[in-house]
């Protein structure tokens, strides 16, 4: 007799004794008597509408649950791993003709997503009533299996979860028809569902600002410069840039787009010595501002994280959400905090994105954690002692330790669902070791063993964000004044640690300090810098080594920015295509691309490279000259009514007419060759339209304008 037929004969001999014991009782299988990992139906996590049932024997515990299409219906069961190995995974379910022939059921193991298509209307081919679905490999921690309606006709059954090792597994099918399982008794209360997380009830983490061990000193913007000066001596009689200049650079630094032709216009207009100090102040008031920076710190997350299978990550809720913060004057120290320690569904609580988008994965949070907030790279140390600093394989691990009993679901197709929530156990041990290992952040106090997911998250913060902590500031810093001044004290950006040489490191601690003496003020810090000469000196990229900082360099544009910039410059229009249907060949079509998707995806970098590896591409070259919404635009048609249109109708002078469109481009005047070769190609074309087309097109498609000059 073959393997299989085998185990049909035992369940059908299983059925016969659950049947002759009690036909009316309706007791299921004890799951505390089978072996393995047993998650029964009343601990799963339900979507839509299932209803419970005893109708069919044999079932696990007090019943099972079923469903009906064609509206999809989820029953996701969690399941605590003990640790690393290959695991059978078994599904329990009762057979009968009205059962659904292809049901879902998809498994996340380590190496990522398996669906395997069960037949419910075919006997359990398993061990007692299930059915083995394979042998995967899972990590120590959370494992999830998700039974689905999905495309399915007939009744869906969810009964229970079993995971095995393959000495579990073979004893299972040997014992199966010799020694059935016994039956809950008929008067026992429901068991409790084994090795199922319940999360601890732990008070909710508030951010408690903290005062510093000492005074911090604050600087005025005469004072850095008087400090970069010390430091770089021979700068101080270097000319500022004129009006034009200084406009779209600090445009383009605080609100991420380049001003419009009006307010270039008010600007150069407007005779106070204090306009530029003035400006910024309006430009830090405006929404932009936060919806700028909220731009930049998605990116900084966002390049680092692995996109999940069947999940496309939507960051627009993590974008309004640090905007709404940044515009309403949220300090760093807060908005890190929250960050950090934030849980639930992301699409109710956003800041939980970062915890959530990286799956709850201890090692990336390790990681990244202390590469974004503290700018200590630290995933050299994860597998070996870090090769060229002192830093020892315990400090990654003791960072990892944190988030071991962090968890996120992850549903299908919808990022919003994701959700960030602690389990109940769990320790971290480092690999190759036995011992438990505790939370320990470099200089920070341990926290105790058996501590709960949002202690542990609330302790890493608190010490994160600390005006006491060496690095929090100097991150910070770094990076902004990296960003608006060309580049950093350190580079890259997110590496301070003591394998990296720093530039002027005396300059960078005051500025850091700065930072933390205004209670870490995001506005305050711009506020410094951009009102310093350093910052309004004319660009040079051929500072000599020894005169860093001696001007700003100039810096490609985010993708954001140049989206923005060319809304500002021929009014761009947001267009969206509709939504791919699902197919049996693309079961989940990605979202489909904005027009602002599409040039954020040409024209994006991660913020965190140096300006090395932020070359030109022949595809932002492509997109520039082909698009079909930006050529739309480069009509000059009285019907097309777009910028250009409206501009030659109003302004018949062709020499007002290429100053007008270089200041709504370029935000500047053109110089007077720029001028000459402008004003022949108009005389030589012979058709006013064409040329202006010509040279909107030119200018859109000039380095400068895609360069933060």
């Amino acid at each position: 007799m073959r393997r299989k037929n085998r185990w049909l004969l035992a369940a059908l001999i299983f059925i016969a004794t659950m049947t002759g014991k009690d036909a009316n009782a309706q007791n299921g299988v004890d799951p505390t008597k089978l072996p393995g990992i047993v998650v029964d139906n009343v601990a799963s996590e339900l979507d839509g509408k299932w209803t419970p049932s005893t109708s069919v024997s044999p079932f696990v515990a007090d019943g099972y649950i079923f469903a009906n299409g064609p509206d999809i219906h989820t029953a996701r069961f969690e399941i605590d791993v003990p640790a690393a190995a290959n695991y059978q995974v078994l599904v329990a379910y009762t057979a009968a003709a009205n059962r659904a022939p292809k049901v879902p059921v998809t498994i996340r193991a380590a190496d990522g997503d398996h669906t395997i298509y069960v037949d419910q209307q075919e006997l359990p081919a398993g061990p007692y009533c299930f059915h083995p679905l394979g042998e995967f490999f899972f990590e120590s921690g959370q494992a999830l299996v998700t039974i689905s309606t999905e495309n399915t006709k007939g009744a869906v059954i969810a009964d229970a979860v079993q995971f095995l090792t393959a000495d579990e597994f073979e004893l299972a099918k040997k014992e199966a028809a010799k020694n059935p399982p016994p039956l809950v008794a008929k008067s026992a209360a429901k068991p409790a569902p084994t090795a199922v997380s319940t999360k601890i009830e732990e008070p909710a983490i508030k951010f408690e600002k903290t005062a510093p061990s000492r005074p911090l000193a604050r600087l005025t913007p005469a004072e850095l410069d008087s400090l970069l000066e010390q430091y770089v001596t021979g700068i101080s009689s270097t000319a500022v840039i004129y009006d034009e200049q200084f406009l779209r650079r600090v445009s383009l630094d605080v609100i991420g787009r380049q001003p419009s032709a009006e307010e270039l216009e008010q600007f150069v207009a407007d005779a106070s010595p204090e306009k530029r100090a003035a400006v910024v102040e309006r430009l830090l008031a405006s929404p932009e501002y936060g919806a700028n920076w909220a731009n930049y710190w998605s990116d900084v997350i966002s390049y680092r994280v692995p996109e999940p299978e069947l999940t496309f990550l939507n960051y627009d809720p993590l974008k309004q959400w640090l905007a709404e913060k940044l515009n309403q004057d949220a300090t760093w120290d807060e908005i890190a905090f929250q960050v950090l320690t934030a849980d639930g569904k992301v699409g109710d609580n956003p800041a939980a994105s970062y915890v959530g988008f990286h799956q709850a994965n201890q090692s990336r949070l390790a990681a990244e954690t202390s590469r974004i907030f503290l700018a200590v790279n630290i995933q050299c140390a994860e597998c070996h002692d870090h090769p060229f600093v002192d830093m020892p394989s315990k400090t990654f691990h003791q960072m990892a330790a944190f988030f071991v009993r962090t968890d996120a679901k992850l549903p299908w197709n919808d990022s919003s669902e994701i959700e960030v929530k602690g389990k109940s156990s769990g320790e971290y041990k480092m690999p190759g070791t036995k011992g438990e290992m505790q939370p320990v952040a470099f200089t920070s106090t341990p926290v105790e063993l058996g501590s709960g997911d949002l202690t542990r998250r609330g302790e890493l913060a608190r010490w994160i964000v600390g005006p006491d902590n060496p690095w929090f500031a100097k991150a910070y810093s770094n990076r902004i004044w990296a960003r608006l001044m060309g580049r950093g004290f350190y580079e890259p950006v997110d590496d301070i640690g003591e394998g990296t040489e720093p530039v002027l490191p005396r300059v960078h601690a005051a500025v850091s300090e700065h930072f933390a003496a205004s209670g870490f003020d995001t506005k305050e810090l711009i506020r410094l810098i951009t009102n310093t000469r350093a910052y309004q000196r004319g660009l040079n990229d051929d500072t000599p080594q020894d005169k860093p900082f001696a001007a700003a360099i100039t810096a490609k544009l985010r993708g954001d920015e140049v989206f923005d910039s060319l809304v500002a410059a021929i009014e761009l229009p947001n267009f969206t295509p509709p939504q791919e249907k699902a197919s049996a060949a693309i079961r989940f079509p990605p979202p489909p691309k904005s027009t602002r998707d599409l040039v954020n995806e040409t024209f994006g970098f991660d913020p965190s490279l140096t300006a090395d590896y932020l070359t030109r591409t022949m595809a932002q070259a492509m997109l520039m000259m082909n698009n079909k919404q930006i050529q739309a635009q480069v009509d000059a048609s009285a019907e097309s009514s777009t910028m250009l249109a409206r501009l030659l109708a109003d302004e018949k002078d062709n020499t007002a007419a290429v100053n007008a469109l270089y200041q709504r481009v370029l935000a500047r005047r053109p110089t007077d060759r720029e001028l000459e070769i402008a004003s022949k190609h108009i005389a030589d074309m012979n058709d006013r339209s064409a040329a202006f087309e010509d040279l909107l097109w030119s200018l859109l498609n000039s380095a400068e304008f895609t360069t933060r000059r």
